[in-house]
């Protein structure tokens, strides 16, 4: 919630895998689009967005955005306490940037499978006195 915004203003954020596949259109030709990656496990970078959305005249803007350690599929971005939360699910790297997209810290795992599926970031008081 941002108080700053009017009836109909929204942020919506995500992270943007930037993997090109399509099931079913597979003759499309992905690498016509610049930048766009193609291999599963061999790609170079993805993006976290945030977007201001205003519903009231259908537009949108793109307003922040940075590169990530690529991940074709599982992955997740969170806004936590003006910080943001990165999984690279297929690399098992995740990690935490300020409201710049600076990174503060990050960390990578041994990976027992193929992936990390989701991570989230929780102050144990909030989501304790929450649950009261």
């Amino acid at each position: 919630q941002d108080d700053s915004l009017n009836a109909g203003e929204y942020y919506l954020y995500l992270f943007n895998n930037n993997f090109g596949v399509s099931k079913s259109k597979p003759a499309y030709d992905w690498e016509q689009i610049e930048g766009i990656e193609t291999s599963m496990k061999e790609g170079e970078e993805s993006y976290y967005y945030k977007y201001k959305v205003n519903e009231n005249n259908g537009t949108y803007s793109l307003i922040q955005s940075f590169k990530v350690p690529y991940s074709a599929y599982v992955s997740s971005a969170q806004e936590h306490k003006g910080n943001i939360i990165i999984d690279s699910g297929m690399q098992g790297i995740f990690g935490e940037y300020d409201a710049s997209g600076n990174i503060i810290q990050e960390f990578e795992m041994e990976l027992a499978d193929e992936y990390i599926y989701r991570v989230y970031k929780y102050d144990f008081a909030d989501f304790y006195f929450e649950k009261q």
